[in-house]
């Protein structure tokens, strides 16, 4: 018995070290990387900076958003261990250091909220308080 809080406490610190925070830049070369069009990459990255502060880790237990852009479970993946919901994956996968569906389901947010609202961000809490503005192109700043 005394082996199990061990066992937690290593599956545990290996989880973790799944996850990562990406520096502001890092970030801005991920989204370039994995074809998002130029002219999202400074909302997209500000959305990231206030919803996790690029934290791939980041789950908010209580209202049930996870990873680097806090992807909801409710709509948009599975919380279970089987892939679901819109973007047709677990929640878990939005909590590691690989981005790629991280920003595929980004993508498909932002489409389908546009499709619904005509504000395709109008799915993230922070949008209308930080990213709403316009003024966004200070996030791609430096980032060469």
């Amino acid at each position: 018995m005394r082996l199990l809080p061990i066992l937690i406490q290593v599956v545990t610190i290996l989880y973790v070290s799944e996850a990562k925070i990406f520096k502001r830049c890092e970030f801005v070369h991920q989204l370039e990387k994995h074809g998002v069009p130029d002219w999202q990459i400074p909302t997209l990255t500000c959305l990231a900076k206030w919803e996790s502060s690029f934290d791939s880790g980041k789950l908010d237990y209580k209202y049930g958003k996870h990873g680097i852009f806090q992807i909801n479970e409710k709509v948009w993946c599975s919380p279970y261990d089987y892939p679901g919901r819109e973007c047709e994956t677990t929640c878990s996968n939005f909590r590691d250091k690989h981005l790629a569906d991280d920003i595929a389901c980004a993508l498909k947010i932002y489409k389908d909220t546009r499709e619904l609202s005509g504000i395709g961000y109008d799915a993230w809490d922070s949008y209308w308080e930080h990213c709403a503005s316009n003024n966004n192109l200070a996030y791609l700043r430096n980032c060469d």
